[in-house]
């Protein structure tokens, strides 16, 4: 299998090289290339990361609270700290803070001259607890990393526990960066009781590997992304066996300093680099080894089961499992205000395209990949498409020198998978298709755009779509932002390159301290403008960091990242662009906590869930052979629009009968009633109340007259359930015979009523839940095994054993007894959102003319309640139809991670996700129990 992997890996290498004999002879020439830079088993190495199995990077470990700390006198770890000294001067300013080392610990100093070698010995020779100093010269190569790994990697290995400090100055900014090197130290130092602290933890909590300072706010939030490091990063992850992602925002130890258990870093120390690996020092500011290193020591650390601590700015004792990595810094001011500002002196704005002027509504374009794939394979039989595309885009690059045109792709798959023209064509034109229907106009950013009138506006793109393919796939209001549009496949410049922005700048006919550039992409959008010279850059931040940057959505990452199936990026996608027009317009409704309003909440929170629980409804009643579909009351009324709009796109949907279907567990105990026990069953649960109050609210006003006709004075006694269950039974005795005759008249009109929905087919309830009440009653008024479908399901629901069958999505008490239910914790807030604009419905009734029509309950919201009600559920449905409208028929494939749909509920629940006043109008009843209406406020 191995030697399959191997060779497939060969055969795809020689494929984007160009295929056939110039692409063997190219990836020859490169191995040898790599063998005599990295050795035999370097080459080999290579090959065996190409031929194994991608995966992404490892999401970081559930959160959990720190153990308490050991006490100091129980700490038995062995402590190593190992110090770069790159400028004596500070030699001090190290010792001092070593001076508050509680515990016995080794010392290894790195120093690049022999005079601070001698002064290293001569002042930390006298601190306190120090068991051992070791003092090496190095060369002044790979910085403080080099030294690290290189100098004492013996010593180091031999110990538990290793600390990494430096003389850090960061003199490439300008100045000495004195406040940041001072933060770092007093953050891993500080005192002796901090320090005994952090040891005490480490010692209690063996899956803590790394602790490190938040990031000093000197930083900007883009400068935790890979950045120009990408292509050592990503070459060191392969050897290091690494999942990579290239575009997402991860912690690491801004300025590589922390304190470290050595085995979650000692992959790191068998790398077996070698002081020549390293660049010869000019003064890099990034895009070197040992940039790539630093960003490395905290994915290491997780990827092999540990996790990391993030020490808070303030000092305070307490460590975060992710860092806020200086995430305010980009929520400061609305986007129309960042381009204000910024474009003040400014004659030129470029603009990037993608996720800058539109968006997708996957989380990454390897989502849109995916789609296109599986309608290539569906549509026209190309298994390995997207393997396919890939290579050819790769092989052309290489042969072309730039970024080749989609044409020129396809003609390129045409040679490697030995396709006809007319096929050729047709995947070229479904491709260019699919990218017109996913397309949108990034709302705000048009919105905004008005601030710059008077600017000369230059569309800017690495892109393999040439301009009038881009133009023609763009909305109208996009395509009408500029005339000029520069795409890199026409223009062979790229972003992404240094050299591009000087002749770009030429070409503009401007100065860069005159021009603006506008973009996502923190490399090629904002790190390179800025080097360039030009006007500080607009970082627009694309959709998906958000749930990276903001902790309270962080919970919604998919653990596969890019690798993530189609369907799941793209209901978190949608999410992210809802988010991302908040933080667009309004930064404080995203951070540090989403706020939502009403239709917000909608779309974020039920669409997820409705769009999941619908189509699993649909394929549950396939494989049970259901023809008709009862959405029950009051839920129905919001489900049965979701399902009509899925209903368009979903061939299968579409040949369901479903409607919403007007029951109640009051509407249907009544005519359920059969002999004498059943009115017990009926009358059991708790309720505090009236007689009157508990008959309307269990059998209907018509039970109350046939009790008022028997004993009157009946109605007006307190009850309270269960404690008088056996005395309620006695008061109602006398008028149970009158009670059964009223049940088996209203047992027709249900009859006809329940026939007229069904169609005589199979039929099945959907409803929210929980005991599966009205399923039983109207399986015992039709007499046959009626199905049901839920979101939920109690213990209580075995009344359902033997007379039909009852699924739940998301959690069924009679199988998962010890298990915990959002749906169930959370039921009033998930009922008053899906609830109907109108009161409980009470049953059939006929009129003195003979005539059937259904009597409903008064509402109990008012007007603001309304509309707050009608607001989330415009959210809801927008959320579907953004789906049907991104995918079409192709929503049919869609299957979600039921767990995963449900995380807004929990974030909106529990608080991490703020609500408006909006929330405080909306409630629920429960006559049911007595309670009448309960106000969702009281619990949220």
């Amino acid at each position: 299998m191995k030697l399959l992997r191997y060779l497939g890996a060969i055969q795809r290498s020689v494929q984007r090289h160009g295929g056939g004999l110039p692409g063997l002879w190219s990836v020859i020439t490169r191995a040898l290339r790599i063998a005599r830079a990295m050795g035999i088993g370097g080459l080999l190495h290579r090959v065996r990361a190409s031929g194994s199995d991608q995966r992404p990077s490892a999401s970081p470990p559930c959160d959990a609270p720190l153990p308490a700390p050991v006490p100091l006198e129980q700490i038995s770890l062995k402590v190593g700290v190992m110090a770069h000294v790159f400028y004596p001067d500070l030699i001090e300013e190290l010792a001092r803070s070593l001076e508050q080392m509680p515990i016995s610990y080794t010392l290894m100093v790195s120093v690049v001259d022999d005079a601070a070698a001698e002064q290293a010995r001569a002042r930390f020779a006298r601190l306190p607890l120090l068991s051992d100093l070791q003092v090496a010269k190095v060369a002044n190569r790979g910085r403080d990393i080099a030294p690290l790994l290189l100098a004492f990697e013996d010593r180091i290995r031999e110990l538990d526990v290793v600390g990494h400090i430096h003389t850090k100055k960061s003199l490439y900014t300008g100045s000495a960066q004195e406040q940041w090197r001072k933060y770092l130290l007093a953050s891993l130092f500080g005192d002796r009781e901090r320090l005994a602290w952090m040891f005490g933890v480490l010692q209690a909590a063996p899956d803590m590997g790394l602790i490190y300072p938040e990031t000093h706010s000197s930083l900007p939030p883009w400068a935790h992304t890979w950045l120009s490091n990408v292509s050592v990063g990503r070459t060191l992850s392969a050897r290091l066996g690494l999942g990579w992602e290239s575009t997402g925002y991860f912690d690491y130890p801004a300025g590589s300093m922390f304190w470290a258990r050595v085995d979650a870093l000692r992959p790191l120390f068998e790398l077996e680099l070698s002081l020549d690996d390293f660049p010869v020092e000019a003064g890099q500011i990034d895009g070197t080894l040992q940039h790539a290193i630093e960003r490395l020591f905290a994915l290491i650390a997780r990827d092999r089961g540990y996790r990391i601590g993030v020490l808070p700015t303030d000092g305070s004792r307490h460590m975060a499992v992710e860092g806020e990595r200086n995430a305010g810094a980009a929520f400061r001011y609305p986007l129309a205000e960042q381009l204000r500002m910024a474009a003040i002196e400014a004659r030129v704005v470029t603009l990037d395209v993608f996720d800058t002027l539109v968006l997708r509504p996957f989380m990454t374009p390897n989502g849109a990949r995916q789609l296109l794939a599986l309608r290539a394979e569906r549509l026209m039989g190309v298994a390995t498409f997207a393997e396919i595309r890939e290579d050819a885009e790769i092989a052309q690059r290489q042969r072309l020198g730039r970024d080749p045109e989609l044409a020129e792709i396809y003609q390129q798959m045409g040679r490697l998978a030995r396709l006809g023209d007319d096929m050729t064509q047709r995947l070229l034109a479904l491709e260019v298709q699919m990218e017109r229907d996913l397309l949108r106009s990034r709302q705000a950013m048009l919105e905004a755009l008005p601030v710059l009138a008077g600017k000369r506006l230059v569309a800017l793109s690495d892109m393999y779509l040439p301009k009038a393919v881009l133009r023609d796939v763009l909305p109208p209001e996009v395509q009408a932002v500029t005339d000029e549009w520069w795409v890199s496949c026409e223009t062979g410049s790229r972003k992404d390159a240094d050299n591009s922005w000087s002749q770009w700048a030429g070409r503009l006919m401007t100065t860069p301290g005159r021009w603006l550039h506008v973009g996502d992409n923190e490399h090629a959008d904002v790190q390179l403008p800025q080097r360039a010279g030009l006007i500080n850059p607009v970082h627009v931040l694309r959709p998906a960091v958000l749930f990276d940057m903001v902790p309270a959505l962080r919970s919604l990452r998919h653990p596969a990242a890019a690798q993530a199936p189609w369907p799941e990026q793209l209901w978190r996608g949608l999410l992210a662009n809802r988010f991302a027009y908040m933080a667009d317009t309004a930064p404080h409704r995203v951070y540090p906590t989403p706020q939502l309003d009403a239709e917000d909440a909608g779309y974020c929170v039920l669409g997820p869930m409705l769009l999941d629980f619908l189509l699993t409804t649909a394929a549950t009643a396939r494989q049970r052979g259901i023809g008709s579909i009862l959405l029950l009351a009051r839920e129905g009324y919001l489900l049965e629009q979701a399902w009509m709009l899925l209903a368009k796109v979903h061939p299968g949907m579409r040949a369901l009968r479903a409607e919403y279907f007007l029951a109640s567990r009051r509407s249907t105990a009544l005519p359920a009633l059969a002999a004498d026990a059943d009115l017990s069953a009926v009358l059991a649960g708790s309720f505090n109340g009236c007689v009157r109050q508990l008959l309307v609210a269990r059998l209907g006003s018509q039970a109350v007259e046939v009790i008022a006709r028997v004993d009157p004075t009946l109605l007006e006694r307190d009850v309270f359930l269960p404690e008088m269950a056996d005395t309620l039974s006695l008061w109602l005795e006398p008028a149970l015979p009158a009670l059964l005759e009223l049940a088996r008249q209203s047992q027709q009109d249900w009859q006809a009523h329940l026939s007229k929905a069904t169609g005589g087919q199979p039929a099945m309830v959907v409803d929210l839940g929980y005991a599966g009440t009205i399923q039983r009653n109207l399986i015992r008024l039709s007499g046959e095994p009626i199905g049901g479908q839920y979101f939920a399901l109690r213990e209580t629901a075995k009344q359902l054993n033997g007379l039909g069958w009852a699924e739940a999505r998301y959690f069924d008490g009679r199988t998962d007894t010890a298990g915990s239910s959002l749906i169930l914790q959370h039921d009033l807030l998930l009922e008053a959102l899906l609830s109907a604009p109108y009161g409980q419905f009470n049953g059939y009734f006929r009129d003195a003319s003979g005539m059937v029509h259904g009597e409903f309950g008064e509402q109990t919201l008012g007007e603001p309640g309304l509309e707050a009600l009608a607001a989330v559920q415009t959210g809801a449905l927008s959320f579907i139809n953004d789906t049907c409208s991104a995918v079409d028929a192709n929503v049919a494939d869609i299957t979600l991670d039921k767990c995963a749909v449900l995380e807004p509920l929990r974030l909106l629940a529990e608080g991490k996700w703020q609500a408006g006043a909006w929330l405080q109008e909306l409630a629920t009843e429960d006559d049911f129990s007595g309670r009448g209406k309960v106000n969702v406020s009281s619990t949220y």
